[in-house]
């Protein structure tokens, strides 16, 4: 069972930092975000309802489903919205390792919200975390941008980091209501399809289908299926203790296929930076 959960987590990991690497490769070919985001939420819908129909489960909408559902489709939606904006700009290294310390926000919010209490252990893995960010910020600031572009697009990151931590608080604080979780990862589909759909309509308002874009489309939408397939399936054969941590760490592998695809280049800061993370998030996620 253990040797089970880790490979799932592995798998998870690995599918994580793969949708991270299609995301910024779309983004470099300067096509609609929201059109990608309507899309994946279309594959998702469609893979999750498959799943639901072959598993024979019951999907349940009653009001504790719609609330928490809703709200975690919201978050969801617009973090990765958010995201894909700072992949448009950032390096791969730098926007994937900041969002996926959203762990940091999420443990504050667990603190202040669901009642939870912050160690000593996960107060350090706050520090290295912020120390993670303070690399990353100066890595960007040296190569890519100038020091306000950073600022920005810093803040925009850490931004859609806090953004996804709210998903989890309400995803969590949902289903220990007793909401239906098949049903609210639907919701969630359905979010990426409005929010798509608003997304290109009002702020990009001129969307083109350019040749290639479906590859992308598709392809994200199936990691998106499998990585949250793979955790949730990973969880339920291990410790949340164990999964959480190796499941989080897909900036390693976002950060080592840019590196062979040669999107960016290895720098003494930003090996620093991604071990840097990998301590932050054991730190955090630590039962101690």
């Amino acid at each position: 069972m253990i040797a089970t959960a880790g490979l799932l987590a592995l798998l998870c990991l690995a599918a994580s930092g793969l949708l991270d690497l299609v995301f910024k490769l779309y983004t470099r070919q300067k096509h609609s975000i929201g059109l990608l985001v309507f899309g994946v939420g279309s594959v998702w819908f469609i893979l999750h309802g498959t799943y639901v129909y072959a598993t024979g489960s019951v999907l349940a909408f009653d009001p504790l489903t719609w609330r928490y559902g809703l709200l975690a489709a919201v978050a969801v939606t617009a973090s990765n919205i958010v995201l894909l904006e700072c992949l448009s700009r950032m390096p791969i290294s730098t926007a994937s390792t900041i969002y996926r310390l959203n762990t940091i926000p999420l443990v504050l919010l667990a603190m202040l919200f669901l009642g939870e209490q912050l160690s000593p252990v996960k107060g350090a893995g706050i520090l290295v975390g912020l120390v993670t960010v303070l690399l990353l910020y100066q890595s960007a600031a040296i190569s890519e941008f100038s020091r306000s572009q950073s600022m920005r697009y810093l803040a925009l990151i850490i931004m859609a980091a806090c953004i996804r931590a709210l998903y989890g608080i309400f995803t969590k604080a949902g289903i220990a209501s007793g909401a239906d979780a098949n049903s609210m990862m639907l919701l969630a589909s359905i979010g990426w399809i409005s929010g798509g759909f608003l997304y290109a309509g009002l702020r990009e308002k001129t969307v083109q289908i350019m040749p290639g874009m479906m590859r992308y489309i598709v392809t994200a939408g199936v990691l998106v299926f499998a990585v949250v397939w793979l955790l949730t399936t990973a969880l339920t054969f291990g410790d949340a203790s164990v999964v959480i941590p190796i499941a989080n760490m897909g900036f390693i592998a976002a950060f080592l296929f840019s590196l062979v695809l040669r999107l960016e280049v290895l720098t003494p800061r930003k090996l620093l930076a991604v071990l840097s993370a990998v301590v932050s998030i054991v730190l955090l996620t630590s039962t101690v």
